[in-house]
């Protein structure tokens, strides 16, 4: 058995963010007397990604994000928001969104058995210990790493430091990170040596980020294996 243990990203490669993401915005509108569409789920969403992008790079404070969000989303559409009120009642409405990826509960009841499995995910530690907890795959875990409570997030080294400082295995070549954002997962463990596996469903292009594999449903994971 080449690795003992797996790091896995949470949101979009576990757990479904986009449905939970969706159950959140469409709650808080509703609270709010915002009429939700689709449209504007998908005018929150990207520009709730642009500033993760930006926390990613060290360039916002992960804080700020909470409200910027809900301002710039305020502003782009005209829609008056009060954007602190709505930040807490947005994180109270996320933490309800459970659904994992297709295939993913089955994949983790069976590896547990033969590896340490570890979450390593960026966000807020209620917000995912909730929706981690609810999902029911909590039991197949060794430990889960959420970035506001490490103090660092993915894809910084620091973050990576603090993940193996509290894990089993210190033989960095039995880690094997798995996926589906190139710039925080696949670029994180590539800076911190280890081999990873990008989770890649829709077939983007890696470009200059070359993980060690690329699966596009969950169960060819165990060809990497």
């Amino acid at each position: 058995m080449k690795y003992t243990t797996l790091l896995f990203d949470n949101d979009d490669t576990l757990m479904d963010f986009l449905d939970a993401e969706r159950q959140g915005i469409e709650r808080t509108f509703k609270e709010n007397g915002i009429p939700y569409t689709e449209e504007l789920l998908k005018s929150y969403s990207a520009i709730n990604l642009s500033l993760w992008k930006l926390f990613e790079k060290g360039e916002i404070a992960k804080e700020k994000i909470y409200t910027e969000r809900f301002r710039l989303f305020s502003e782009k559409h005209g829609i008056p928001l009060d954007e602190n009120k709505i930040a807490k009642e947005y994180f109270s409405n996320l933490q309800y969104g459970h659904k994992c990826i297709d295939g993913a509960y089955e994949l983790i009841s069976n590896l547990y058995k033969d590896y340490d499995i570890y979450v390593i995910t960026n966000g807020e530690s209620n917000t995912q210990a909730k929706r981690i907890k609810d999902s029911g795959l909590l039991p197949f875990y060794k430990g889960v790493f959420v970035s506001e409570k490490t103090g660092y997030q993915k894809p910084h080294i620091e973050y990576f430091n603090y993940v193996f400082a509290r894990i089993n295995e210190k033989d960095k070549s039995k880690i094997l990170v798995i996926g589906d954002s190139l710039s925080s997962d696949i670029k994180g463990g590539i800076n911190a040596g280890l081999d990873t596996c990008w989770y890649n469903p829709k077939g983007a292009v890696s470009g200059d980020i070359q993980p060690t594999y690329e699966i596009h449903n969950l169960s060819e994971l165990y060809n990497c294996l």
